[in-house]
């Protein structure tokens, strides 16, 4: 699972500061995201510009926001990135199960009594049914009917549950009546249904020898075949069934998912649209439908799937799989406006599967329509307050958009719902991520630790245990913690490093290298340590170290940003050594640094200190131009201040004061704590005081 980024510590170039703020293994990907608001100006009377003017701003402004929109669908409803993100239908593990076995019993009997027993049950009359075949059982009559009677009452036992009951009725009928196949039949319902099914499969095969031209009883045997793993012998049986029966649509359609589970599409395929020329308007042609549009979908064959889904929607209107299932058609048929409206009919329609809910809820997502996501999620919840998996997402949506408070109080609600299981140990570990977010510190490591008392060897507690003891100012106990998710997983690489990073904040440097240095002999490319092992050189000035370290790093990593940053940190190394015979080498290697990724700017603020350093004309003035687009770029208050101080040191060494003070001003709005601004700036207001007072003396 992707990791989370706390954001209250960076890294900055310069102070080496590293983070050790690195993973969740619970929420998933959950950068936040920053809704737009719009907030009311104060307006002032202004001189009534001309007609065209005006006309012609609107325009403008008009121009620019169509370009805006173009932009934001193609960037958030891209079609085909939606699909990398959707990439098959949802496995709907209900659409697999076979059409079950209904009890089987004569219709009628001409012993009016019997007769009696019988249509009470066929009419449901539940209550009458047990009086009325008792009453016929203690009556005079032919062992043949009183076996179908103790058959009846061993269905109404099998119906309510109460197995034991049923299989002793149904064992009494066949002791009555040993070639009454339908004491047979239940029998082996009530056997499959107590989860015997040696016993259940050979009551079917009885059944079948003394009734061998009865369909039910093939699928009976088909069914008990595909739930004992044996797929073969289940098709078998149903197509004895098909030639005894060959309309009859449940036959038919448990076949075809016989063959779909076995992977033989073909015939699956012949299959279900048997079942739709049989009974084109029945339910066993909505669920055939439904399979032929996603085999379809599966094919890439669109339109097919298209057409499948639509009959699903002619005879059962209001399902919102198949609008789902629609709305993903059209996506990769790129129109995601059609595919909108279709998950929005999905929302609108009363799904009573909280799942379906979340299928829709991660297509929203996929379109950048959080709210939307959130809203089906919520519909989940009220059609089943308990159902974790929502709320698990839900929480992870209230997380992805900062609003921590609604995911505590779901991440609570879930420990509520499932005290002492894997969830609550899970919800544990998410609510003690959130309350470190909030933090809420000792609540968090009290968070960490209800995981930790469910479960004493869950690693990913005690590393984000080690983490909040940390952000509590508790380093003891942190590394402690550390230390035992590193030996529980001793793979897991934050664990090792975020002692290192610790240590390395701290300014410890020797345990810091210690630290760094076993991860490396652990794990020779793990090259985020041999990074920050070489930060912890440069600090402590053992450039030849830090320079050996960062060219291992470039011979062999393959991630581009790991060479980036060795790059940076090889300039950085070169420039701080105060050998003159490297200036040149810095500026190269700040060079590759910018030209490997030209948006990073703390890249171009290093390459432009380099370049300030070297005392050139021309390279102060390619520093400005670097600094300038820094400072017109969207980066951290902290990068910008630096930014402007260098240009403020740049304008400096050109004269120009006045120019010079303004930066350094910006610089510490930016960031107060930038004491080398504050010296600065007295230099450059004593400087231009000076220029002042020459000026002056010059004039008279």
């Amino acid at each position: 699972m992707d990791p989370i980024q706390k954001n209250r510590f960076r890294i900055e170039e310069q102070t080496s500061k590293p983070s050790y703020y690195q993973e969740d293994p619970y929420l998933r990907n959950l950068g936040k995201e920053k809704e737009t608001t719009y907030e009311s100006e104060t307006t002032v009377r202004r001189p009534v510009l001309s007609f065209l003017f005006w006309s012609f701003l609107v325009l403008l402004i008009l121009g620019f926001l169509t370009a805006a929109y173009w932009w934001y669908l193609q960037k958030k409803q891209n079609p085909e990135e939606i699909a990398k993100v959707l990439k098959d239908l949802p496995t709907d593990k209900k659409a697999l199960n076979l059409l079950v076995d209904k009890p089987y019993l004569p219709d009628d009997s001409v012993n009016p009594k019997l007769a009696a027993c019988l249509n009470a049950y066929h009419n449901r009359y539940v209550n009458r049914v047990g009086t009325v075949c008792e009453e016929f059982l203690n009556s005079p009559g032919s062992d043949e009917d009183k076996s179908i009677a103790l058959t009846v009452l061993g269905v109404m036992y099998d119906e309510a549950g109460r197995y034991i009951n049923a299989i002793e009725r149904l064992e009494k009928a066949i002791q009555y009546d040993s070639k009454n196949y339908f004491a047979f039949y239940n029998l082996s319902l009530a056997f499959k249904h107590a989860g015997k099914f040696e016993e259940a499969r050979r009551a079917a095969q009885r059944a079948k020898e003394i009734a061998p031209n009865d369909y039910r009883v093939a699928l009976l045997q088909g069914n008990l075949f595909q739930e004992i793993g044996d797929p073969a012998s289940a098709i078998e049986a149903y197509k004895e069934g098909q030639a005894l029966a060959p309309s009859d649509v449940t036959l038919t359609y448990n076949l075809a998912i016989s063959y779909l589970k076995q992977g033989n599409m073909a015939e699956a395929i012949s299959e279900f649209q048997k079942v739709v020329q049989t009974a084109p308007n029945s339910q066993t042609a909505v669920l055939s439908y439904g399979h032929l549009g996603t085999i379809f979908y599966q094919r890439e064959d669109y339109d097919r799937a298209e057409y499948y889904f639509r009959e699903v929607i002619r005879l059962k209107t209001g399902d919102a799989k198949a609008y789902y299932n629609l709305g993903l058609v059209y996506l990769k048929k790129k129109v995601p406006e059609e595919a909108a409206k279709y998950f929005q009919k999905a929302l609108d329609s009363n799904a009573n599967e909280p799942e379906v809910y979340r299928y829709i809820a991660d297509a929203f997502l996929s379109m950048g329509q959080t709210n939307m996501a959130i809203t089906a999620l919520k519909k989940a919840l009220l059609l089943k307050p308990s159902d974790v998996d929502s709320l698990f997402a839900l929480a992870e949506l209230y997380y992805k958009k900062g609003e921590l408070v609604e995911a505590e109080s779901l991440f609570r609600r879930i420990i509520r719902l499932t005290p002492g299981d894997t969830y609550s140990e899970t919800a544990y570990v998410n609510l003690g991520i959130i309350l470190d977010e909030m933090e809420r510190y000792s609540e968090s490591i009290a968070a960490f630790e209800g995981a930790l008392a469910l479960n004493p060897k869950n690693q990913s507690a005690y590393y984000n245990l080690g983490l909040s003891y940390l952000h509590a100012g508790k380093p003891t106990m942190a590394i402690e913690s550390l230390r035992k998710s590193q030996a529980l997983d001793p793979n897991h690489v934050p664990s090792r490093l975020a002692i290192a990073d610790y240590y390395l904040e701290n300014r410890f440097y020797n345990e810091a290298i210690s630290e760094y240095e076993e991860a490396i002999a652990w794990k020779p490319e793990l090259y985020e340590a041999r990074l920050k092992l070489a930060d912890v050189y440069i600090q402590t000035k053992n450039y030849p170290a830090a320079e050996k370290m960062l060219v291992y790093v470039l011979e062999n990593a393959k991630d581009p940003k790991e060479i980036k940053l060795a790059h940076r940190k090889l300039a950085l190394s070169y420039a701080s050594s105060g050998n003159s015979g490297l200036s040149k080498r810095a500026k190269e290697e700040a060079f590759r640094a910018t030209h490997i990724d030209p948006e990073d700017m703390e890249s171009r603020l290093v390459l432009s200190k380099i370049l300030i350093d070297s005392g050139s004309l021309v390279d102060r003035e390619k520093a400005i131009e670097e600094l300038t687009v820094i400072t017109r770029s969207d980066v951290t208050p902290t990068i910008s201040s630096k930014a402007h101080n260098y240009l403020g040191v740049c304008y400096f060494k050109n004269g120009e004061f006045k120019r010079a003070l303004s930066s350094f001003q910006t610089a510490i709005d930016l960031n107060p704590s930038l004491s080398e601004a504050y010296e600065n700036k007295r230099a450059a207001r004593a400087q231009y005081e000076k220029s002042l007072e020459t000026k002056k003396r010059t004039f008279y």
